[in-house]
């Protein structure tokens, strides 16, 4: 598998003045609260237009095993090997619109910690695009749509990280630790936020202080309310989801979009 030092380059086609990003974490297939009809409504919606793309951001198996924690291997609904198969499929209708591959904890805390295994990993080989994956986190490099003002068919780059786990706390983010990136996507909490970072940027090359936004986004879950949440006491989470459209152009421009399905 390749480092997450490697960043993945991900050329849209040029004819899309503009491409949406769909962060896709945190479906925990298998478990007994995973939202089927949450999730169709996002694999149509997507499928719907050809300039939509998905960013995996882990946690997409339940993937219970023995001894592990807020699920239990008894009650969810597939195996883990069922819960590979069908995510196998997903990444197989998918494969042209997959941009990144990321392990959440119900991968990486149980098969690779436990075993040495990295299930999605063996999914996006047998899907065919085993260069999608990183464990950890990934660094995307997307050029979206042409410049139409003399520049020979250039693409805007914008560049991302995504992670499962993150720090959004009031004085400190984990894209705090970051430079060069326009957009942040992370999970694990399953509540859905949009989090814009500002940063000031010294430009050595000019001698210039800049100010740069950062989109930060955590994508909501594809969890209904039940099972250890309620056993726990935590409170509902929104059924909010996020999308990021990206400008081509001469001048970067995200939007960042929440909506309900």
């Amino acid at each position: 598998m390749l480092p997450e030092t490697k960043p993945i380059l991900f050329n849209c086609p040029k004819e899309y003045d503009t491409v949406e990003i769909y962060p896709v974490h945190d479906l925990h297939y298998g478990s007994e609260q995973f939202n089927l009809r949450k999730w169709n409504a996002l694999h149509d919606l997507i499928l719907s237009a050809p300039n939509r793309f998905i960013v995996w951001v882990g946690d997409l198996l339940e993937n219970s095993v023995p001894f592990s924690n807020h699920s239990d291997c008894l009650t969810q609904m597939y195996s883990p090997q069922e819960q590979k198969e069908y995510i196998t499929a997903l990444f197989k209708e998918f494969k042209k619109r997959t941009i990144a591959i990321l392990d959440g904890n119900h991968e990486a805390n149980r098969s690779t910690k436990m075993c040495g295994l990295y299930p999605l990993y063996d999914c996006a080989c047998i899907a065919g695009i085993p260069e999608q994956y990183r464990s950890a986190y990934a660094v995307m490099d997307i050029g979206v749509g042409t410049d139409a003002n003399g520049m020979k068919g250039r693409q805007l780059h914008y560049v991302g990280f995504a992670t499962h786990r993150a720090k959004n706390l009031k004085s400190f983010a984990s894209v705090d630790a970051l430079e060069g990136f326009d957009f942040f996507l992370s999970g694990h909490d399953h509540e859905p936020t949009d989090h814009s970072r500002g940063k000031l940027v010294y430009d050595a090359r000019n001698h210039a202080v800049q100010f740069k936004s950062v989109d930060v986004v955590n994508c909501g879950a594809f969890l209904s309310y039940g099972g250890y949440g309620a056993q726990a006491g935590y409170r509902p989470k929104s059924d909010k989801l996020y999308k990021l459209v990206l400008h081509g152009g001469r001048t970067k421009q995200i939007e960042t979009v929440g909506f309900y399905l």
